[in-house]
């Protein structure tokens, strides 16, 4: 017969499972609103847009560009399926991420060369400074995704005559830094904290831009190369974002 000992920590135990599953369908409550708001706006459209087409409200000319913005709305809904399937993938494990060595400094010129035409289209400076690296073990693709999406959103929130930098180092024998940073108007502190979370927006009036999956995404693919990523930032100063991914001296290519 179990004693008072066995009883209270079968207790606690229990207690403690009992607040994981509410969280967790907390999330799972969380999610579904987030989601049902993000298709709702799109569907709004489309639904408007079809209902002018069909009622004989829009003219000819009116008619070809309801026809072109209900496009832009499905692709838009399209887009953000995928990201949420990416997303609850890669949250799941389910995606497998490729090992083979990476030359980063590589691969971070190469997203230079990738972004620098926007950057002069926008007039902003975009500078590489890169010390000798170790590769790393991962994914190119996956890695190149986590690095297209620091630079997109970097030079989105720089204004004109601004700067966004790659610096790469190698602070520690085991671990690699790879900073994106920038010169916007910041992210105030209580933002911050929430900057990778799923369908978090520091920008409301980003609108279409993105559904804010973005930056989910890219900490989900660094976590699963072993890595950490985090984010600091000085309102009226900039913005920077700092991905570790561990160091492998020693391995050669598969």
């Amino acid at each position: 017969m179990a004693g008072p000992k066995e009883v209270k920590g079968l207790a606690t135990s229990f207690n403690q499972m009992a607040k994981q599953v509410k969280h967790s369908q907390q999330m799972l409550r969380d999610f579904v609103a987030d989601v049902s708001h993000e298709l709702r706006s799109p569907l709004t459209s489309i639904k408007g847009f079809a209902q002018a087409i069909i009622d004989g409200t829009a003219k000819d000319k009116e008619a070809q560009l309801k026809a072109a913005s209900i496009e832009d709305e499905s692709k838009r809904m399209m887009r953000l399926v995928e990201e949420l399937l990416e997303f609850s993938r890669l949250e799941s494990g389910q995606i497998t991420m490729v090992k083979e060595s990476v030359d980063l400094k590589d691969l971070l010129q190469q997203c230079h060369e990738i972004f620098l035409m926007r950057a002069k289209e926008k007039n902003i400076q975009l500078r590489t400074d890169i010390e000798p690296l170790p590769p790393v073990v991962g994914d190119i693709d996956r890695l190149e995704q986590v690095f297209s999406n620091l630079l997109d959103n970097a030079l989105k929130h720089t204004p004109s005559g601004g700067k966004v930098s790659i610096i790469a180092r190698l602070p520690y024998p085991n671990f690699v830094e790879i900073a994106v940073t920038d010169t916007g108007p910041g992210i105030p502190g209580e933002q911050l904290q929430h900057v990778f979370e799923r369908f978090f927006r520091a920008d409301p009036s980003a609108g279409k831009a993105g559904a804010g999956l973005g930056l989910a995404i890219a900490r989900q693919i660094v976590l699963a190369h072993g890595g950490d990523i985090m984010a600091k930032s000085t309102l009226g100063q900039g913005t920077e974002f700092l991905v570790r991914l561990p160091a492998s001296p020693n391995i050669t290519t598969h």
